[in-house]
């Protein structure tokens, strides 16, 4: 589960990476890189809590599979947007709130299913290396996300998302 939730994490940041070089080539306005940025973090704000009370009465597991879906299927839908060149900067903003909506969900599905894989006498050593795989996603994924969009573009950075 480990390795699965820092290949999510990575792939997600190199999206974003993308997505802001993208936006940014679309717009040359820097105001859309922050409103970008704002419309996948609001549902995160907005409805974490409620994705918490989900996490508590449904099954974690199929919560975390399905938001994970709707990542995926944003990541294949934004490439193949691009490839098409009929990708729009509301196609971008409009998708990466629904990213963030299915965030909000399987964020506090995979809080809750750790305590449940883990015994009690582990639970802290899991928390610490569930903080190890975020951070080092944040620190390899400019490398990775500037060594696939320079020589491969933006649609491999969303397909390998």
């Amino acid at each position: 589960m480990w390795i699965g939730a820092c290949t999510s994490t990575i792939g997600t940041f190199v999206q974003q990476f993308a997505q802001s070089w993208l936006v940014y080539d679309l717009t040359k306005n820097p105001f859309y890189l922050g409103l970008d940025l704002f419309l996948g973090q609001l549902p995160i704000m907005a409805f974490s809590l409620v994705g918490g009370v989900f996490a508590d009465r449904r099954d974690r597991c199929k919560m975390l599979l399905a938001s994970q879906y709707i990542q995926m299927a944003c990541a294949f839908l934004l490439a193949i947007l691009f490839v098409t060149h009929t990708v729009k900067v509301w196609h971008i903003l409009t998708l990466s709130f629904i990213v963030g909506l299915g965030q909000s969900f399987g964020g506090p599905a995979y809080s809750a299913l750790l305590p449940t894989l883990v015994p009690e006498d582990d639970l802290s050593n899991a928390i610490a290396m569930n903080s190890i795989q975020f951070n080092l996603a944040s620190v390899i994924v400019p490398t990775i996300g500037g060594l696939a969009y320079s020589p491969l573009g933006a649609t491999w950075c969303f397909t390998l998302n």
